[in-house]
């Protein structure tokens, strides 16, 4: 081995291993920059289908649960239930489309079905609360 070669090798090792990085660091760089822009769509698609399975499933105490504190602030729990109670049960959703209106704030549109068959579009707004996605508006009114 030469003097050449022994300094070579080192250097070698050294730029390899900055490119390993820089590359390391593109994808984990790329991956936080995607996942921002996808944020507001995959929250409030998430909260929205956790309120929704809640309301199918009967739970509407848990689906007040899943309301953002603005609403709750104006909407009383029992309130809730005896507004949702009185109408058609939910047996059944299919989220139809999420629209990101700002970085902390979507639409979610779906289709509820009641026990009869019949399918009620619905809308809900949803925020991010304090670092939750979480229903907001008045979720008593089918949009």
């Amino acid at each position: 081995m030469t003097v050449d070669d022994a300094v070579r090798q080192p250097l070698r090792r050294a730029a390899l291993l900055a490119a390993v990085l820089v590359a390391a660091g593109l994808l984990v760089g790329g991956f936080f920059v995607f996942r921002g822009q996808r944020a507001p769509e995959q929250g409030a698609r998430l909260a929205a289908d956790v309120f929704l399975t809640r309301l199918a499933a009967g739970n509407i105490a848990g689906a007040y649960d899943q309301l953002c504190n603005e609403t709750r602030d104006r909407v009383e729990r029992e309130d809730f239930v005896a507004g949702i109670g009185g109408r058609p049960a939910v047996t059944s959703y299919k989220i139809d489309g999420v629209v990101a209106t700002g970085e902390a704030d979507a639409t979610v549109t779906a289709a509820l079905v009641d026990p009869a068959g019949a399918v009620t579009p619905y809308e809900l707004r949803v925020t991010d609360d304090r670092g939750t996605w979480r229903v907001c508006g008045n979720p008593l009114d089918a949009g």
